[in-house]
């Protein structure tokens, strides 16, 4: 299912009738217990999933995305965080769907690990859509796929913050536990918050608004259970919402 791992003549023969799924994501601090690649770990342990159930192809991640904003994932203040300009990731997108599409692609499904690509992505497949039309695009954010009746469960003792402000914290931490253990350094695992959280934008971002640590809300409620929950109930929804889609 990994096009990367395709000779020419396998990704030819599939491409043509498969669901072709772009995971993105981003290189951006996740605390003192998660690694820089979560958003791209996550949305590609995904898209393996969804594309066993569906026949689909998985094209190799977007391990850079949108610039990391203060109050829904740190901010650039932390070291590694790399990112994008706007402009850069609307191309990078648009020309992998521009050249998917002269090798046959014509179902597509983005699907997105970090919150701040999704404009980005939008803008891409909008260009697109001006060029061809005998194609149908999905984007998918994988954590509005979590059902709102598992929320009180994953949340239970801690409140749910809203998505914006679960960085580093309850469910991606859980989900990395489930899709990547190795890659967590479960004695660092903390509780963090902003002393402050603006409805609305500063710039350059004060401190006080970005905890120190990078864990924006209370990651030592996160457990491998509830990563399995999570993923379980996730993926199939992404899986519905595929079938239903492209009618397959």
């Amino acid at each position: 299912m990994l096009a990367e791992r395709m000779t020419w003549m396998e990704y030819r023969d599939k491409v043509k009738r498969s669901v072709v799924i772009l995971p993105m994501g981003s290189l951006e601090q996740h605390g003192p217990h998660l690694p820089l690649c979560v958003d791209a770990v996550i949305p590609t342990g995904f898209a393996k999933l969804v594309a066993e159930k569906v026949d689909g192809m998985v094209l190799p991640p977007l391990t850079y995305g949108y610039k990391s904003q203060p109050t829904s994932g740190g901010g650039p203040l932390f070291p590694g965080t790399t990112s994008l300009d706007g402009s850069t990731l609307i191309h990078l997108v648009l020309d992998i769907l521009r050249d998917t599409y002269r090798h046959g692609g014509k179902k597509f499904l983005l699907l997105n690990g970090h919150y701040e690509n999704v404009a980005f992505a939008t803008e891409a497949v909008d260009l697109f859509l001006r060029e061809v039309k005998d194609i149908k695009v999905l984007i998918v954010n994988w954590w509005d796929q979590v059902p709102e009746e598992l929320i009180p469960e994953i949340f239970a003792g801690a409140g749910f913050p809203g998505w914006d402000t679960e960085h580093a914290a309850i469910t991606e931490t859980s989900v990395m536990l489930y899709f990547a253990p190795d890659l967590v350094r479960k004695e660092k695992i903390i509780d963090d918050q902003a002393k402050r959280i603006p409805k609305y934008s500063i710039f350059p971002a004060p401190r006080d608004i970005i905890p120190e640590s990078g864990v924006l809300y209370k990651a030592t409620y996160a457990s491998i259970e509830k990563g399995e929950k999570i993923v379980k109930r996730v993926t199939d929804a992404i899986v519905e919402i595929v079938k239903r889609e492209f009618k397959i």
